[in-house]
């Protein structure tokens, strides 16, 4: 189970409040802040199904709000046994059949299923059309459509249900450029606002005999500036995060730094490769809906990834350079 669980859709974003009162207005606006607002605040235990190519995943994920902080718990239902803690800060992964335990901080650009939405709403009217769909039923609840539709090439669309009574995001389909389903999440079962006892939040496994492997990240200072850059953005692409992290199994640090249109996340991440190590990861590549490119400038390692179509990631990673 990956923990990042893609369509990087899946997700804790920052608050939609400042919206103004006339976008607020608007009904399919108004529908995404509730989608927000609802995956932010609410308890729920449930059990959802993410499909991706010819695969199924079916997990658990149990969340709970104290004092403005979430924590969640998701469970791995079929396939080798997996388990995921999340919290504000980091994320652990227990995989028991690799005996170990893996610790992580929240990637600057991870999402969770299901809160898939931008910091401001606003920001996205000028590179995708949003409008209500028809409201249908979704493992027993009433859920009312979102249409996420970008009006470029260099982005793909959502289709988003999300509850009448509370605003949760109940399923959610990613699309290409030509409305073919990329990624689906739906909940098969949901129970929204019952109590939950902290004990459902503690990993199930056994972890004393496991390898215990820590991420090193430090964020890079507010006035410094990075080493690289992309010198080619589609429009409405900024940087949005700039972080230096030494990998689980690196000796030597990777600059990250994430490209956002508020909604859709590019990830560049550049590693200098040891004089001993030759190897080096070139050309595109695809799994699903992420798609990657590998370059390299002299001894260092460039690779750009993300949940976008292949030509935005040819056009971010192929102007990758030194920053002047």
């Amino acid at each position: 189970m990956n923990p990042r669980l893609p369509i990087r859709l899946i997700f804790l974003i920052t608050s939609v409040l400042s919206c103004s009162a006339a976008l607020a207005a608007d009904p399919a606006h108004d529908w995404l802040m509730k989608i927000n607002q609802a995956a932010r605040t609410l308890d729920y235990d449930g059990v959802f199904v993410y499909q991706h190519e010819s695969q199924l995943e079916a997990m658990r994920i149990i969340h709970k709000v104290e004092n403005g902080s979430a924590r969640e718990r998701l469970v791995s239902l079929n396939g080798a046994p997996r388990e995921v803690i999340r919290n504000q800060r980091e994320v652990i992964c227990y995989w028991p059949d690799k005996n170990s335990v893996m610790v992580e901080f929240r990637k600057a650009d991870s999402q969770t299923f299901p809160a898939i939405l931008p910091e401001r709403v606003q920001d996205l009217d000028e590179y995708y059309s949003i409008k209500l769909g028809n409201t249908e039923r979704i493992t027993g609840r009433l859920a009312q459509l979102v249409i996420v539709k970008p009006i470029d090439q260099y982005r793909y669309g959502y289709h988003l249900w999300a509850d009448k009574d509370t605003g949760l995001l109940l399923k959610a389909d990613l699309l290409d450029t030509n409305g073919t389903i990329l990624e689906q999440f739906m909940f098969t079962q949901i129970d929204i606002g019952s109590t939950i006892p902290a004990s459902v939040l503690e990993p199930g496994m056994a972890s004393n005999n496991m390898i215990w492997h820590r991420e090193q990240v430090e964020k890079a200072p507010t006035t410094s500036k990075p080493g690289w850059t992309a010198t080619s953005l589609p429009k409405g692409f900024r940087l949005s995060a700039h972080i230096s992290r030494r990998g689980l199994m690196r000796k030597r640090p990777v600059e990250h730094l994430v490209y956002t249109d508020g909604l859709a996340a590019v990830s560049v991440f550049v590693e200098k490769r040891a004089k001993d190590n030759k190897s080096f990861m070139l050309g595109p590549s695809r799994m699903g809906a992420v798609n990657a490119l590998g370059a390299r400038i002299d001894e260092y390692q460039i690779m750009t990834v993300g949940e976008v179509p292949a030509e935005t990631i040819a056009l971010i990673g192929g102007s990758v350079a030194p920053a002047q």
